[in-house]
């Protein structure tokens, strides 16, 4: 149920076309708050929900501040924390080859589920072993969550 989670919300971010992004993760369930001031008793501008996020602006410390959308489309830019949620990095496929192969596993030697060509983008929410990044693939409806090797690919700025 997680990893469909997660392939949901990394559908919904890449029609956003941001190269950064903060978005909450599973295990805060009762949703973070968006805060005017990067502290805890700062008043409160937005309350995101369970996979939410936003467009990051930059970091102070441990909080980040975000760009975020409503529901009714208002912007609201305010500070969310760190342990809130992941970020996520968009990065472009580049290799040599033409195209990057989807591992099951963050190892050469793991399964090979498919193939992402150059030009394709894909959405890391982190980095695993020796370079391998943690992404979202939406070729396999076996496993949604996948791994490419960063040698593969640019991270868009």
């Amino acid at each position: 149920m997680k990893k469909l989670l997660i392939m949901i919300f990394f559908l919904a971010i890449s029609s956003l076309g941001f190269s950064r992004e903060f978005a909450m993760h599973g295990g805060v369930l009762d949703g973070a708050n968006l805060r005017e001031k990067p502290n805890t008793n700062s008043r409160i501008l937005a309350k995101l929900d369970i996979f939410d996020g936003g467009r990051i602006i930059r970091k102070e410390g441990s909080w980040y501040y975000i760009e975020y959308k409503t529901e009714s489309g208002k912007t609201v830019y305010g500070y969310v924390h760190e342990s809130q949620g992941n970020v996520i990095d968009s990065y472009v496929v580049s290799a040599r080859d033409g195209y990057a192969n989807v591992r099951a596993g963050a190892s050469s030697e793991s399964r090979i589920m498919g193939k992402v060509y150059n030009g394709e983008t894909v959405h890391s929410y982190g980095e695993e072993g020796d370079g391998w990044l943690h992404i979202t693939w939406d070729g396999s409806a076996e496993i949604p969550v996948a791994y490419i090797h960063k040698s593969q690919v640019r991270k868009i700025e």
